[in-house]
């Protein structure tokens, strides 16, 4: 008597093995764009690296003044990140326009172009123009605290940026207590 396959082994052998090049393909998808958030990611913190790292070697200088420090507001508002949305709540358009406006109001406000000339004072937008990146800045103090509050996040997807993750640090004063 010859053995050999029955019909119903051969379609089972196939099916097992499509189920395996089916998963195989899945994966393909899912490593892709885990790679394009890897790459995002990178360029994100990149990107806090050189806005959050001016902001905080300006904020904890030693050439700042207590009574410039001790008056700095909250940017863009007390409302932190909820100036980024629209009427809608939905994010609004060109969140960057409204990050630079932030810097530059810490900048001035902390006096930091006549008193600290090693800083570059101003928002650098051809960094996040490389990037290819929209992102959001909020500067939190109390009146009168020591402590600065600041938050950046960054995306490449319009719409997405209060979605992305936070990089966070406080500063301290540091500056001349008696002027």
């Amino acid at each position: 008597m010859k053995r050999g396959f029955t019909l119903i082994e051969v379609n089972l052998a196939m099916l097992v093995m499509a189920m395996g090049i089916l998963t195989v393909v899945g994966l393909y998808a899912f490593g892709y764009r885990e790679n394009r958030q890897s790459r995002e990611d990178v360029a994100a913190t990149a990107l806090a690296d050189v806005v959050v790292g001016q902001l905080m070697a300006a904020v904890t200088s030693t050439n700042l003044y207590w009574s410039d420090f001790k008056d700095l507001k909250s940017y863009p508002s007390d409302n932190g990140w909820g100036d980024y949305f629209n009427s809608n709540g939905i994010v609004a358009q060109d969140p960057e326009n409204r990050a630079e406006g932030v810097f530059n109001a810490v900048m001035s406000d902390l006096k930091i172009g006549s008193r600290c000339s090693e800083f570059d004072t101003g928002f650098p937008r051809a960094a996040v123009q490389a990037a290819g990146m929209s992102c959001g800045l909020v500067v939190m103090h109390e009146k009168g605290s020591p402590l600065v509050s600041i938050a950046f996040r960054a995306t490449k997807l319009p719409g997405t940026l209060l979605a992305m993750p936070l990089y966070y640090c406080e500063g301290r004063f540091q500056g001349d207590p008696t002027k």
